[in-house]
């Protein structure tokens, strides 16, 4: 069964499971990330890692169109978010998303980065092989956004830190987007900072059609995820607009206002985390 399904704005789950940093994962932790990722990239059905990444880009229809330079940018990505871990939990009960936090961890995380796992086998973290209708469609799209050549290398790669490319967010930097009060300008303000390390990353990374595919893509949107969180525990007397609460996040089943609360889809960022926004957890 696919898991995009719907959340319920109001009522709290029974289970509240923490995403951690990445860097913070025992070893046991990240073994079952790893199993999580390994298993859903070799389902070839709705439950797989090719449909939830395709969501973002390509095969079309591209959803993020919906999303990003959109109100819905933020609320988009935590539906996102949230229904691909369903789909990780589906095979791996006890695992979640961790976040990559940019501002201190200042390169590629080594679970990401490391070719192989610690047994030998290949790190699903580090590189997915894309489908052939993705492919085959980036060929012959004619958006000149996009870096077509990355059509020409089916197993997504990364270029980190190249010369002219945007630097990573500084934690200064995240802190003073945080002092924002008005949410809408706030969004913006993070969606720009979050397009400067998919550009950092390079590669697929910075290619929106490609962008999910590239397993990193997962860490770094956890990480905007709780930025967004962490503005939310900080102006808690803040409302959305109700045009904006009702928006509907296609395809998910959730509107705007079904993902405002973490808790209620069963997840949150540690308390101390959340407080201190240079710690991991």
């Amino acid at each position: 069964m696919s898991p995009i399904g719907t959340a319920s704005p109001t009522s709290p789950v029974a289970v509240l499971r923490q995403r951690r940093g990445v860097t913070a994962l025992d070893d046991n932790q990240l073994t079952l990330l790893r199993e999580a990722f390994q298993t859903v990239q070799a389902l070839s059905d709705d439950r797989g890692y090719q449909y939830h990444a395709g969501l973002h880009g390509l095969p079309l229809p591209k959803y993020c169109n919906v999303a990003h330079g959109q109100p819905t940018f933020l609320a988009w990505h935590r539906a996102y978010l949230y229904n691909f871990e369903l789909a990780l939990r589906d095979q791996v009960p006890d695992v979640t998303l961790p976040w990559w936090d940019w501002r201190t961890v200042r390169d590629v995380p080594e679970a990401y980065a490391a070719p192989q796992s610690p047994d030998g086998a290949d790190n699903p973290l580090y590189s997915v092989h894309i489908n052939d209708l993705a492919i085959e469609q980036a060929k012959t799209d004619k958006d000149d956004r996009f870096d077509h050549v990355l059509a020409n290398y089916p197993d997504t790669l990364r270029a980190p830190g190249q010369p002219g490319a945007p630097a990573l967010p500084t934690t200064a930097e995240i802190e003073a987007l945080l002092d924002e009060p008005q949410f809408l300008d706030f969004q913006t303000q993070l969606e720009d900072k979050h397009g400067d390390v998919h550009v950092w990353v390079g590669g697929h990374m910075s290619d929106i059609p490609f962008a999910a595919y590239d397993p990193i893509f997962w860490a770094h949107h956890s990480m905007i995820d709780r930025v967004w969180r962490l503005w939310q525990l900080r102006h808690t007397q803040t409302a959305l607009p109700d045009w904006l609460l009702h928006s509907p996040l296609p395809p998910f089943k959730q509107t705007v206002a079904d993902v405002l609360t973490v808790t209620n889809l069963g997840y949150d960022y540690a308390v101390t985390t959340a407080r201190d926004p240079g710690r991991q957890a």
